[in-house]
């Protein structure tokens, strides 16, 4: 080889990133490959590699015969002795081969080799090193939108894929903005190392508590299940048999440091931390709070719980569009039935509903027990600490209103159909959900545009009175 080789091989390894032997053996590769090529001969070729000094050698393996009938096998004995001084007729001796013998054709297809050999060493390299990153969060940079919306994440070595339907649905990503995200996938494919990203992965918050509790990280602190509507709310189940460790505290985090951090994360989405309990009827209890339950009765076999609550208890047990009971089985892993307790009077009062309730469920909600001195002492404290932590992130609960009775959005004169309709499936079904907006903010509802705006607010003015109470 020329003297310079070993200095080519260097400075290719610092470019590309491919060690020095891996560089060497993609040539050897392809030495071969053009030998062959050459001389149609592929079994009577070696390589020596010389790591230490990044050089290599290609010989031809020839039999010492006395009259030579296949030049590309055989050698006289006379030339033999050249290569090796005690060389007898049927010995097998290596004969160095130049690169340079093989012509302008076939140096050309061995660079080509040498190529595709290397791209495979660095498309094996990558997918070595973000194989293992699989499951992890990794911060990227925005590169570029795609059609349909998905995006392309610059992660330094390699461009990996965003879709639209792993991206939150608040997300406002800025081109060269850096961004948070899982890796969902690492796959080789057809030579390609293609990673596929994501940021509603509930993974994905689970990583994120990880950073940033300690506790997590380090075991103390125990995350049992995740249930997740992305962009909208996580509930997240806690857990720990450290004494002295409150698990929601934690995660909470001082001023409600640490929650703070992952809800910016995850633009504002919100977040219930529960306590995790192996008994099912007190982990339901924790579930729903704070909605008040009257009875628990569990069928264990289906994993079907029915949960009666006040009738006032079933809008904030339910939660808005049905997410917080949604998100609450999730977690568990159970069909959660809510019933006010008229519902399941009603349910009773016919004999079929009444025995197939006694049959295949049973009454487990935890019974109350009497307190002693220490263990109330210790639940009052553990109820302040809770509402310490929980008045730092959403400040101080207000004063209960008394329930005010809202008015169907139809009520309101000289709105057309068209428009009505157009409210409700933006979420606005009551006249008090619109009342305070401004014309500004009811632009913004889709399909509303300035004249329905002004008939709105001119319906409004016209129509509704609001009274101030002191």
């Amino acid at each position: 080889m020329r003297a310079d080789f070993s200095e080519a091989v260097k400075m290719y390894s610092l470019q590309t990133g491919v060690p020095e032997d891996k560089i060497l053996e993609a040539i050897a590769q392809a030495l071969i490959y053009a030998y062959k090529k050459k001389y149609n001969k592929k079994e009577n070729v070696t390589i020596e590699i010389d790591k230490d000094n990044k050089d290599l050698r290609i010989f031809s393996i020839k039999r010492v015969v006395e009259k030579v009938t296949e030049p590309t096998e055989e050698i006289l004995l006379d030339d033999a002795k050249e290569f090796k001084s005690d060389a007898r007729i049927g010995d097998k001796i290596k004969v160095e081969v130049n690169p340079e013998d093989f012509g302008r054709i076939a140096a050309k297809s061995t660079h080509q080799v040498i190529m595709q050999n290397i791209k495979k060493i660095e498309r094996d390299m990558l997918y070595d090193e973000f194989s293992v990153k699989q499951g992890e969060i990794i911060t990227g940079l925005f590169q570029r939108r795609m059609k349909f919306h998905d995006i392309i994440v610059d992660l330094g070595k390699i461009e990996a894929l965003l879709p639209v339907d792993q991206q939150m649905p608040k997300d406002k990503l800025k081109i060269g903005e850096k961004v948070k995200v899982l890796i969902k996938s690492v796959e080789k494919k057809d030579g390609v190392v293609r990673i596929t990203l994501s940021r509603t992965d509930t993974n994905f918050v689970k990583k994120l508590f990880e950073a940033e509790v300690p506790e997590i990280s380090e075991g103390i602190v125990e995350i049992k299940a995740i249930a997740r509507e992305p962009g909208e709310r996580t509930k997240i189940a806690v857990y720990t048999e450290r004494e002295g460790v409150d698990p929601i505290g934690a995660c909470v985090g001082m001023k409600g440091v640490r929650i703070q951090s992952i809800i910016r994360e995850l633009d504002g989405e919100k977040i219930d931390i529960i306590k995790w309990d192996n008994d099912i009827a007190k982990f339901l209890l924790n579930l729903l709070s704070p909605a008040k339950v009257l009875s628990i009765k569990l069928n264990e076999e289906e994993k079907t719980a029915i949960v009666v609550v006040p009738s006032d208890q079933i809008s904030p047990a339910i939660g808005k569009d049905g997410k917080n009971v949604k998100l609450a089985a999730k977690l568990v892993g159970w069909t959660i039935d809510i019933k006010s307790e008229e519902e399941f009077q009603k349910l009773l009062g016919a004999e079929e509903s009444r025995k197939k309730i006694q049959e295949l469920f049973k009454d487990v909600l935890p019974a109350k027990k009497e307190e002693t001195t220490e263990e109330k002492e210790k639940r009052e404290e553990i109820s302040k600490k809770e509402t310490e932590e929980k008045e730092k992130v959403e400040g101080p609960e207000k004063e209960e209103e008394e329930e005010i009775e809202e008015t169907s959005i139809e009520e309101l004169p000289d709105i057309p159909p068209v428009i009505l309709k157009k409210l409700k499936d933006a979420g606005y079904d009551t006249i008090e959900s619109i009342i305070d907006l401004s014309k500004e903010e009811l632009l913004k509802i889709h399909g509303i545009g300035k004249k329905a705006a002004d008939v709105i607010i001119k319906s409004l003015r016209e129509n509704v009175k609001v009274v101030i109470e002191e």
